[in-house]
């Protein structure tokens, strides 16, 4: 690793310790020192082994694109937050990475709540598949392996999912006040920004990644719901959808948004139980 330099170096770093004479007694003894007591060395670094396979590229990828700046990959203590476990939306916790202005949600477990197809469709556009990001677009990255091995470093951040956490999801249902609370208003414009991407027939998601879901979005609009839904009354059919809309239904392309306020959540719920009834019946 490490060799001894040439002789001009040698020459080069007594001319050094010599000018350091100059600044007074104690340097002079330096300056006393014979050359051949020193020995000068150049620290050769390792050359970086080219990584092997997609997810240590993506890897590379994720660190050279910056991504750190907005996510963290360190997690949040598991207390109060393991229905939301790292809000986007909190500017003042503490950095758990150095410089990372918390702009986004931790990773860590990203590849748990994310499917691969849904993870490409956000880095292509994000603010098209969820409507309040302000990620810009990395779809360039695609126009070589670049995308496709970010991607699977991604979905490669995960790990067993704890049966507290799915105890917890299950546990979890909107408020009674919330609830009587849900806006039917704001929950149309809530389908608008985040569902009618994937949700209607014409969405642009839906119409531009069809050929690659894992099983197609149900058509909500025109009541085309999950089996056995359809048939549970209003106040039920509202705490489904509230489930699927915070948690994502699992092994689907279906992500939950768990930073949507429990009043939106509530909101948006209410007005696909209702909307998705009415249709219902026209169908």
């Amino acid at each position: 690793m490490f060799d001894v330099a040439s002789n001009t170096a040698k020459r080069l770093f007594m001319a050094v310790v010599l000018a350091s004479a100059l600044a007074g007694p104690s340097a002079l003894l330096i300056a006393l020192v014979p050359l051949d007591a020193f020995a000068i060395y150049r620290i050769e670094h390792p050359v970086p082994v080219a990584a092997s396979s997609a997810v240590a590229r993506g890897r590379l990828v994720f660190d050279s694109e910056g991504c750190t700046h907005c996510h963290s990959l360190n997690g949040r203590p598991v207390t109060d937050r393991v229905l939301r476990p790292d809000p986007a939306n909190n500017h003042e916790e503490p950095h758990p990475v150095a410089a990372n202005r918390r702009q986004g949600p931790d990773l860590t477990q990203v590849g748990a709540r994310r499917s691969p197809l849904w993870l490409k469709m956000h880095l292509y556009n994000p603010r098209e598949v969820s409507g309040s990001s302000i990620m810009p677009s990395y779809a360039s990255l695609f126009r070589d392996r670049r995308g496709n091995d970010l991607v699977a470093y991604l979905e490669n951040l995960r790990a067993p999912v704890a049966s507290q956490n799915i105890a917890d999801e299950q546990r979890w249902h909107l408020s009674a006040e919330f609830l009587a609370s849900a806006n039917l208003d704001d929950g149309s414009q809530l389908y608008n920004q985040y569902c009618a991407t994937c949700h209607n027939p014409n969405g642009r998601t839906r119409l531009k990644w069809q050929s690659e879901f894992i099983e197609s979005p149900a058509i909500l609009t025109a009541g085309a719901m999950q089996a056995g839904s359809a048939a549970k009354p209003d106040s039920a059919r509202t705490d489904h959808f509230a489930q699927i809309i915070k948690f994502g239904i699992p092994d689907s392309d279906m992500a939950g948004h768990e930073n949507l306020p429990d009043k939106d959540i509530a909101s948006l719920s209410s007005w696909l139980a209702q909307n998705t009834a009415q249709s219902a019946q026209k169908h």
